[in-house]
């Protein structure tokens, strides 16, 4: 695993505990947005990772 795939896995996990504390509804939006994403994100880079 890379050193950019476990920084973003940190950073995934930090927006999710946020994202249970939060009661603001437009940052919650704002939150799920950002973590798909840094999923996305993430996902492609395992997928670049199993092609090479």
């Amino acid at each position: 695993m890379s050193k950019e795939e476990r920084h973003l896995q940190t950073k995934i996990r930090m927006f999710e505990d946020i994202l249970l504390r939060t009661k603001n509804p437009s940052q919650v939006d704002n939150i799920q947005m950002e973590l798909t994403r840094m999923r996305a994100k993430l996902q492609k880079l395992y997928f670049k990772r199993m092609e090479s």
